[in-house]
């Protein structure tokens, strides 16, 4: 992403600055150094973006009995590693504990349960398909 803030901005302590940002100068400020610092956290690879946290509802398709099924699971802890993220969550139906990986969400893994029940659909037709 393009940078939108300057590493070392020489209009910080500049008096036009001061006369052109009145009367939220130290609001716009404070704005302006909150990005740059995650800027900078991002341009170092510290800064990631999670597609859901601790406590969320979550929607993996799984199959049982060989047929595609929908499980809702509940976040319970994130896990990032050198090679991954991931995320323990507890099956509901079951009450087992699975892990799910950051790379399965929007293909098998969804935030919204009308979105797992579209891809649900989609595996379906395929599966009548192939049958045919």
């Amino acid at each position: 992403m393009e940078r939108l803030t300057e590493s070392n901005p020489s209009w910080i302590d500049d008096e036009l600055w001061e006369r052109a940002c009145e009367p939220d100068c130290e609001e716009i400020d404070a704005v302006y150094r909150k990005l740059k610092d995650y800027e900078d956290l991002e341009e170092q690879g510290r800064l990631i973006k999670l597609p859901c946290k601790v406590g969320d509802t979550v929607y993996a398709i799984g199959f049982n009995n060989n047929k595609p099924i929908i499980y809702e699971s509940v976040v319970l802890s994130i896990l990032i590693t050198e090679k991954e993220i991931a995320f323990n969550v507890k099956v509901d139906e079951f009450g087992i504990n699975s892990k799910l990986k950051q790379s399965m969400f929007d293909k098998t893994v969804f935030l919204a349960k009308s979105a797992a029940e579209a891809k649900l659909k989609e595996l379906r037709g395929e599966e009548n398909e192939s049958s045919n």
